[in-house]
């Protein structure tokens, strides 16, 4: 829970995205006093866009309430980072190489700096805000472009010894299966994030009622409309996705899944069916103990994750 000391403090989250960046001011409530966006435009250089977050920090503190004390910076970034030495070492979505996004921060204001891969940092923010009662055990899981988790166990984030642990989408779920980009093969990304349902149903499909390529979020409201090609795509997805989470279930025993992600916006037919084949394959009584659900914290949750960072009590890895 926060701490009571912390009731008048607030956080700065940053998230920085490929085609967007996001910082805001945030409160010990998850409340929004101020925040920015703008185009993030890494063709502009590293220098460049560092430069408009450091202004745009600046900016959001300016609604920081008199009796308000400012406890620190958190990033969100999708990458390999070190985050020790607060360094992105590789960003394929920025083009970035060794970039040091936060000693300038931490000298420039005056507060710690915390970076941390973006759905780790979703994780954060549901434990800290997104459940109506806290719990301590919950895993965050994305199903956008790609797939990824974030693990809370205990009460503390799931990091891993290089900042790598929550790489749900490569688990192997077909030793036979395809190479993935990664140099795995069968990897769970390949067969139900919203890029392996587009290229899926492009494969197996005519072309669109519009002629155009199928996207995953066309792929979904065909499902919807009761198209039965559509459907099967989305059920073969859902059973391989819910075949890793029951993984997920069994080896971390939690009280909550919790899927974000554009895929998984709405209550369509891959979050339903994963439901199902969930409660089909998990074990009886570690599945009467967990709650699968959507997140509530919407779009904005990597900028909350971000800033809950320094909310969360401990942030020490496992």
């Amino acid at each position: 829970m926060i701490s009571t000391q912390k009731k008048n403090s607030c956080a700065v989250g940053i998230d920085i995205g490929g085609t967007k960046t996001l910082v805001a001011l945030i409160d010990s409530k998850g409340s929004m006093l101020d925040k920015i966006e703008f185009p993030s435009m890494p063709e502009t250089g590293h220098a460049n866009m560092l430069r408009r977050i450091h202004e745009s920090v600046a900016a959001v503190l300016t609604c920081l309430p008199s009796n308000g004390q400012l406890i620190g910076i958190g990033i969100a970034t999708a990458g390999v980072i070190d985050s020790a030495r607060k360094v992105i070492e590789y960003a394929a979505n920025l083009g970035w190489n060794h970039v040091d996004v936060g000693t300038e921060l931490e000298q420039s204001f005056h507060v710690p700096v915390m970076l941390g891969n973006d759905a780790n940092l979703a994780a954060v923010a549901e434990y800290v805000w997104g459940t109506e009662k806290q719990v301590s055990d919950l895993i965050y899981v994305t199903v956008s472009t790609g797939i990824g988790a974030g693990i809370v166990s205990d009460g503390r984030l799931v990091k891993g010894v290089s900042d790598s642990a929550g790489e749900f989408g490569h688990i192997s779920i077909d030793i036979n299966g395809k190479q993935c980009s990664c140099g795995n093969v069968g990897c769970l990304e390949n067969y139900c994030s919203g890029t392996a349902i587009a290229r899926i149903a492009n494969e197996r499909l005519a072309p669109s009622e519009q002629g155009d390529a199928w996207t995953s979020k066309a792929v979904l409201d065909a499902a919807h409309r009761g198209n039965l090609e559509a459907c099967a795509i989305i059920d073969e997805s859902a059973f391989y996705l819910a075949n890793g989470i029951v993984s997920l279930i069994h080896l971390f025993n939690p009280s909550q899944i919790i899927f974000g992600g554009g895929v998984m916006s709405t209550d369509n037919r891959l979050y339903e069916q994963t439901k199902r084949i969930i409660a089909e394959r998990c074990l009886p009584s570690m599945h009467k103990e967990v709650t699968v659900r959507r997140t509530k914290l919407g779009k904005e949750i990597g900028v909350l994750g971000a800033a809950g960072q320094f909310f969360m009590g401990t942030t020490a890895s496992c």
